[in-house]
């Protein structure tokens, strides 16, 4: 049980990680941090996919384990 709540823990922290990750990019814009928002932007396609596979391969593995 342990082992899941681990992987549960974090697939939702990843889910709520890229949530928020566009309000990190807002927030650097805001902040006048114009190179750190041009950083976050370039790296967005790449964490949202990276993000977008944990998150599914965890939801995949629930609903195969649950049949």
């Amino acid at each position: 049980d342990a082992m899941r709540d681990a992987q549960r823990r974090m697939a939702w922290f990843a889910l709520i990680g890229m949530l928020l990750y566009p309000f990190a990019v807002v927030v650097a814009s805001v902040s006048g941090v114009e190179q750190a928002s041009t950083i976050l932007g370039d790296m967005a396609a790449t964490y949202f996919v990276s993000v977008a596979a944990i998150v599914a391969a965890f939801f995949g593995t629930q609903a195969y384990s649950s049949k």
